[in-house]
């Protein structure tokens, strides 16, 4: 067969397997039922793609006695479609997620057309490097407000201010600029200044990366760059640094200056004297500074490359070298400059500048004997894997050896880099130590491209070895698929990592900011938030204007809120609380919408709205004077509910509100856990009689919800317990209050936010797009399902079957699917006896295709589940997540008041959890009191719960001191969990899937005198 026919025969090959990938892809990405059942029709797209690929291949393949590059210096070797193929991973069903279908045809694309580019035209690379990262950066890029460093960056850099210790001064000046682009709003201009230092972050490595591989020499002639662009993307890519490119933050442009300043330490600049390079490398010292503290870190690779260089220069080109770093300091001079304009003329003395720019407030944290911690290398080994895994660490070691025998300069001067940062996030405890450590999955990523280039040269040499007759053709070979499968790396990282770092569908709290600011808050008055709370109130006050006569204060601790209340309360300053702030006793509370309002005597300012209802009694000692419920006025899907409550007599209870919505056939189809009155900080048992109480709810229908018309109800509860309050002295427990619709705009499109999506078809048009459930159970127990739909156009019935490891039916149950429903969830139990199953979903008279070009068949494998006859754990809290057991360590079970109780925790995820809950561990005294608590997210902070993976075990130390006041006697341990947005625990389930309490005791011991 001749070479040219085997050229058109491989560029068909390439092309079908190509549009294949096009094929499936337009069929789950596009709900196409023709391409998803019919392989017919994905024939025919295959082969269209096979015709148009062979053509090109016919019409820019070489001529006999022609050189190999059109004029256009466009070079075809069949090679060079290696990356068509990508899509195989797809077609197959390996990686079956759209989005990787969509990463794998775009990647192989790009990345065909790349090999067929000659050398010299490298700045090809470079721009579609950028332009994929820039790409994906703005995809997921922050739309609106954020929380805690992000919020403060939106709303100083447009005003020009000055942050938090640092100050970060030169990051609020690069970033001003962006505040005036004619697009969105002011947060995401600002968001966006994150994208762009990112990006140039990455090209930066690239170009670095590239030079060095240039260096030390390439298996292949202008095959440097592959090694280097799926190091830089994978660099892109990976968790931290992408969700730091997409918010507003100073660690994308600190790590482009790290970049920089790497590069010119390895490299001289062509026709650069040495020391004017060594003046540019001192200037962006300083100018580093000035954005970030870490620079220091960067202190040790400087001194030992000039150590190693000791470049002869002048007196005076030291001392304009010196000059220029204090000139990239001087950017310092901002804050104190600044300062008087933002703090009412007060002028910054020189002992606050120093204290400000080192950070002084932050220096508790910075533990030096932290890495004798060994939950410390647990947390920064973790974080050093999680870029580029197990494989990228072991390539990674491959080209810090290949760079130590070949280079020794740049390996001394990057493992200096590397150990610096190492060494910083394993004394620094905070929270978002990922952050600090970054610099050094760069360097990662550095070694990891050399550790590619050297097997990419190792597969173009054992090729080139086997074919002896013709070793260039078979060395490029190789090299090609080397250079294929490296950049593999990255683009699975996108899909990965894509759904973790998408901030585009979080609107943030800015319509909540605006929403409580456009409330009847009385004029010149006082709102103490939390930190969730306090960013979107502050931006929206700040930057649109609204309600500049409040003062909106964050503070740090319990007492220093305590002390605010009393202060402004003293000076007869109204004050609202959007927090929750325990131990009001003595002061009076009512909600204006979701904030309270605190009062030092009963409020006569509550009225009751005309047309609210008439009065109704629930139990004896409480009566309900009315209620109101309002749509959004934003548009969001929720309804504002405030209740009207009265005490008749002396309240003896402590009672939850408890709200349910009813459909019109009488069926219960949700109803929430119950909180305490007035967000929480108002229990019944509190309140004065006679007065009236304003009690607010924000309402909002769960997704899988069916659309119709609801009744809404309300009663009062004991915590924990089933049976509630009387209504009018009958035997009733719920109260309707009144109806509301739920329709297409009430419900949000969550389907594709579950985490296990799939691509069924079903013979009435609906699609089955994803789902979600625990990855174990408990026999005979509630076991909760939710499946994400689309094109559900009629009311179908759903059915859901367990099968055994033999095949045979375990039970099931048959469920509503109401038409227009996108998401739904089900109840169902779980078999009485243990064992493996696998949990099956059909729909009443249709046939599914499981996935693409499955056959017809009665229904679908949704999930592999384990069934106990009991938990393995101590405490199962919410169906989420699992305690398997707990540690308290004290010596001799006996503590004295200021000690430190070691408690560790080991967890199991039962689900995938979207959201981050807090932990809390707390000592409770003999008198019932708490005498100690530590709250975070589990390992220090480090580990958010929605980065756990179902079945995940994370074991989690804590140390709670005893209070320096706690009295002698028995002590227990409680932990349980909370979401810090709504301040509402997770509750603890019994064996039947009934809340039973919302901590749980892990442990106790004996405080001494």
């Amino acid at each position: 067969m001749s070479e040219p026919l085997l050229r058109l025969i491989g560029a068909a090959v390439t092309g079908g397997i190509w549009g294949l990938g096009l094929a499936r892809l337009w069929a789950e990405a596009g709900f196409c039922p023709l391409f998803h059942s019919s392989g017919w029709a994905v024939v025919a797209v295959a082969v269209v793609c096979a015709g148009i690929t062979a053509l090109l291949a016919f019409d820019l393949g070489p001529r006999p006695r022609s050189p190999e590059c059109d004029s256009n210096g466009l070079c075809f070797r069949p090679s060079s479609l290696l990356p068509l193929v990508f899509p195989l991973l797809y077609v197959s069903g390996i990686t079956p997620n759209p989005l990787a279908g969509i990463v794998l045809l775009i990647g192989g694309l790009v990345l065909s057309g790349l090999f067929m580019l000659p050398s010299i035209r490298r700045g090809w690379q470079l721009l579609l490097l950028g332009l994929a990262v820039g790409v994906l950066y703005w995809r997921t890029l922050l739309p609106s407000v954020g929380q805690a460093d992000t919020f403060e960056f939106q709303v100083v850099v447009p005003a020009l201010g000055v942050a938090h210790p640092t100050g970060y001064p030169l990051y609020v000046l690069l970033t001003k600029p962006f505040t005036w682009l004619p697009l969105g709003n002011v947060a995401w201009r600002v968001n966006l200044a994150s994208a762009v230092y990112a990006t140039a972050a990455v090209l930066t490595l690239f170009l670095l990366l590239r030079q060095l591989l240039l260096d030390l020499g390439t298996p292949q002639e202008g095959l440097e760059w592959p090694a280097a662009l799926a190091a830089a993307l994978g660099l892109a890519v990976s968790p931290v640094f992408w969700s730091q490119a997409v918010v507003a933050e100073v660690y994308a442009l600190h790590h482009w200056f790290v970049v920089v300043i790497l590069g010119l330490l390895l490299f001289p600049i062509p026709g650069w004297k040495p020391t004017r390079r060594w003046q540019v490398i001192c200037f962006l010292i300083g100018l580093s500074f000035t954005n970030h503290l870490t620079t220091a870190l960067l202190l040790p690779a400087v001194t030992l490359a000039w150590l190693w260089e000791r470049p002869r220069g002048r007196t005076v080109d030291w001392l304009v070298a010196g000059g220029l770093m204090l000139l990239g300091l001087s950017v310092y001079l901002f804050i104190p400059l600044r300062w008087p304009a933002l703090n009412d003329g007060a002028r910054m003395t020189l002992a606050e500048f120093l204290a400000y720019v080192t950070g002084d407030q932050f220096h508790g944290a910075l533990r030096l004997d932290g890495w004798l911690d060994p939950v410390r290398w647990t947390i920064v080994g973790r974080l050093l894997r999680e870029p580029f895994g197990w494989a990228g660490l072991g390539l990674a070691a491959v080209g810090t050896a290949r760079l130590g025998i070949r280079h020794l300069r740049a390996f001394v001067l990057t493992g200096v880099t590397f150990l610096g940062f190492v060494l910083y996030g394993l004394d620094y405890y905070v929270a978002d130590v990922s952050v600090f450590v970054l610099p050094a999955h760069g360097v990662l990523a550095l070694w990891l491209g050399l550790g590619l280039d050297w097997c990419i040269a190792g597969l173009s040499r054992c090729c080139a070895a086997l074919c002896p007759r013709r070793p260039a053709l078979a060395g490029r070979w190789g090299a090609l698929v080397g250079a294929g499968v490296a950049c593999l790396l990255p683009l699975s990282a996108i899909w990965t990592n894509f759904p973790r770092v998408d901030q585009s569908q979080n609107q943030g709290g800015d319509a909540w900011g605006e929403y409580v600011l456009s409330l009847p808050l009385e004029p010149n008055s006082a709102v103490l938030a939390d930190v969730t709370k306090f960013a979107p109130l502050y931006y929206v006050q700040q930057i649109e204007g609204l309600r500049p006569d409040l003062d909106i204060l964050l503070l740090g601790t319990e007492a220093q809120y305590h002390e605010e209340l009393a202060a402004r309360l003293g000076a007869d300053q109204t004050v609202y609380l959007a927090r929750y702030l325990p131990n009001l006793g003595g002061l009076f509370l009512r909600s204006v919408g979701p904030v309270v309002q605190v009062n030092q005597r009963p409020s006569a300012e509550v009225v009751v709205p005309a047309g609210s209802g008439s009065p109704s009694d629930l139990g004896t000692e409480i009566r309900l004077l009315g209620r109101q419920l309002d749509p959004d006025p934003l548009g969001r899907p929720l309804y504002h509910l405030t209740l009207y409550w009265q005490a008749m007599a002396p309240v003896s209870g402590d009672f939850l509100v408890r709200l349910r919505l009813v459909d019109e056939a009488g069926q219960v189809q949700w109803e929430s856990g119950g909180v305490r009155p007035v967000g929480g900080l108002y229990p019944t048992n509190g309140w004065p009689v006679e007065a009236v109480i304003s009690d607010y709810h924000a309402l909002s229908p769960p997704p899988w919800l069916p659309p119709g018309r609801y009744t809404v109800e309300v009663g009062l509860f004991p915590p924990f317990v089933e049976r509630g309050l009387a209504v009018d002295g009958g035997p009733a427990e719920w109260l309707t209050l009144d109806r509301l619709d739920v329709g297409e705009g009430m419900r949000s499109a969550v389907g594709s936010a579950l985490p296990q999506r799939r691509r069924s078809l079903f013979s009435g048009g609906e699609w089955l797009t994803g789902h979600d459930q625990a990855g174990e159970g408990m026999a005979g127990s509630p076991f909760v399902v939710a499946l994400a739909w689309r094109g559900v156009e009629q009311d179908r019935e759903i059915r859901l079957v367990w099968v055994d490891e033999r095949g045979q039916e375990a039970g099931g149950a048959v469920f509503p699917l109401a038409a227009g429903m996108v998401c739904s969830r089900y109840v169902i139990t779980a078999p009485q006896e243990a064992g493996r199953y696998t949990l099956h979903v059909g729909m009443r008279g249709a046939a599914v295709h499981c996935g693409w070009l499955a056959p017809a068949v009665d229904d679908c494998a949704l999930a592999s589940v384990e069934v106990s006859p009991a938990w393995d754990g101590e405490a199962n809290f919410a169906g989420l997540v699992l305690l398997l057991g707990a540690e308290v360590e004290v010596d001799g079970e006996e503590a004295r008041s200021g000690e430190e109780i070691p408690v560790t925790l080991r967890w199991r995820a039962l689900r995938g959890m979207e959201q981050d809950y807090t932990v809390f561990v707390q000592l409770i005294g003999p008198d019932g009191q708490l005498h100690g608590q530590e709250d975070a997210w589990p390992v220090q902070g480090t580990y958010p719960t929605s980065q756990w993976n179902v079945g995940e075990e994370v074991f989690d130390p804590y140390r709670v001191r005893v209070s320096a006041a706690a009295p002698p006697g028995s002590y227990r341990v409680e932990v349980g969990w909370y979401l810090l947005t709504t301040m509402e625990r997770l509750p603890v389930l019994d064996e039947r899937g009934r809340p039973v309490g919302d901590s749980f005791v892990a442990g106790a011991f004996s405080v001494v005198e």
